[in-house]
């Protein structure tokens, strides 16, 4: 009896013969994202990884930490470079090494957002009448010599609370007893206008002789001025704090207009130097955005005010250092070249960084809804 063998499989000598059965070919695993075949772990066509997940919190939970800390390592792989090594993430870049580390635009995003989201742990008033200068109109408003005391006009009473509305709590005590002190020493008729001076810094009787009656656009300068000075310059802030990211878009390219102009012979495109920018804000956000963080813990702990100075004053320390450095890294260029530059960019920085920053505050100035105004704060 003959033994019967399949054609794929041949017989070996002494073993009994398998028996015949039909070649079922593996069924192919496609993507579940772009359902191209699989050939791997990942998807060659579009990278989504081949094992599928089941999204209940605890495997939400455990695939965020897998993204972190195994998945992907390229944000560790950023931020060493970029806090210790200036200007290699951009020369990495523009090698052609950029899989290994997070894209530029993203990481600069990312990186301002924890920044701009690290300000408001800060104090976001201002001071639009100090008390130092309140005290010093007070005085200034006080006869040359006089012995007689008056009391304190009722409704100069009522502005002497809406002043110390702007004052820092702490402080509050302390500048309402001087003031009353100094408002005892001023006829009431007189006490009612020193105040609603103090209160409203932009009304006409304040501003005095500053903006002449004929001058153009006078009207329109006050109504500004009042937007400007009313809650103490929290809408302002908050206003600039809206719209600094986007005047950040204004800003970089002109920056990198500068280097260009600096680098004129090295022959690199201007996407370069707005790459070499890109870099090194995100380098300063993630270090100030630090500055606040620890200066807003630190402020909750006793006495460690000079240790919170300290810090912010290496930040502010650190920031220019690590723009040479990366100067000389990205661009190359010797000390003393690299010098002349770097004071002539540094120029050109705090140039441009004031207008972007004026352009800002007259567009937020002028973009207040006046329904926010206190009516009370009257302009004529």
């Amino acid at each position: 009896m003959s033994a019967s063998h399949s054609p794929d499989i041949p017989a070996v000598a002494g073993e009994a013969s398998p028996p015949d059965r039909e070649i079922v070919p593996a069924e192919t695993q496609r993507c579940l994202n772009c359902d191209a075949s699989l050939t791997g772990e990942y998807c060659a066509s579009c990278g989504q990884h081949s094992k599928h997940h089941v999204h209940s919190t605890s495997a939400l939970f455990s695939e965020l930490i897998e993204d972190l800390f195994h998945t992907d390592h390229r944000v560790w792989r950023t931020l060493r470079p970029l806090l210790l090594q200036p200007g290699k993430l951009t020369a990495e870049y523009l090698r052609g090494k950029r899989v290994t580390y997070t894209p530029p635009f993203r990481l600069y995003i990312v990186l301002s957002l924890i920044f701009f989201l690290s300000t408001s742990l800060t104090h976001d008033a201002i001071e639009v009448v100090a008390p130092d200068e309140a005290l010093s109109k007070i005085t200034q408003s006080e006869p040359a010599a006089t012995a007689k005391t008056y009391d304190i006009d009722a409704e100069a009473q009522e502005k002497l609370d809406e002043f110390l509305e702007r004052i820092d709590r702490e402080k509050r005590p302390n500048v309402r007893e001087q003031i009353e002190k100094g408002l005892h020493k001023i006829p009431p008729a007189e006490q009612k206008d020193v105040m609603a001076g103090m209160v409203n810094p932009c009304s006409p009787s304040a501003l005095g002789s500053a903006i002449p009656q004929t001058m153009a656009g006078r009207k329109q300068l006050l109504e500004t001025c009042r937007k400007v000075t009313k809650n103490n310059g929290k809408d302002v802030v908050e206003g600039m704090r809206h719209h600094a990211p986007q005047a950040m878009f204004f800003l970089l390219p002109l920056l990198a207009l500068v280097t260009k102009v600096l680098y004129a012979g090295s022959r690199r495109y201007y996407a370069e130097h707005v790459l070499f920018f890109v870099h090194f804000h995100a380098f300063a956000f993630l270090l100030l955005a630090f500055d606040n963080v620890s200066t807003w813990l630190l402020e909750k702990v006793p006495h460690t005010g000079f240790v919170s100075g300290l810090i912010t004053a290496a930040v502010y320390i650190y920031l220019p250092l690590y723009l040479f450095r990366s100067m000389r890294t990205v661009f190359g260029g010797g000390r003393f070249v690299t010098s002349v530059r770097f004071a002539f960019l540094l120029t050109g920085y705090i140039g441009v960084a004031f207008l972007t920053f004026m352009a800002v505050a007259a567009y937020t100035a002028m973009t207040i809804d006046s329904a926010t105004v206190d009516s009370a704060m009257t302009i004529e």
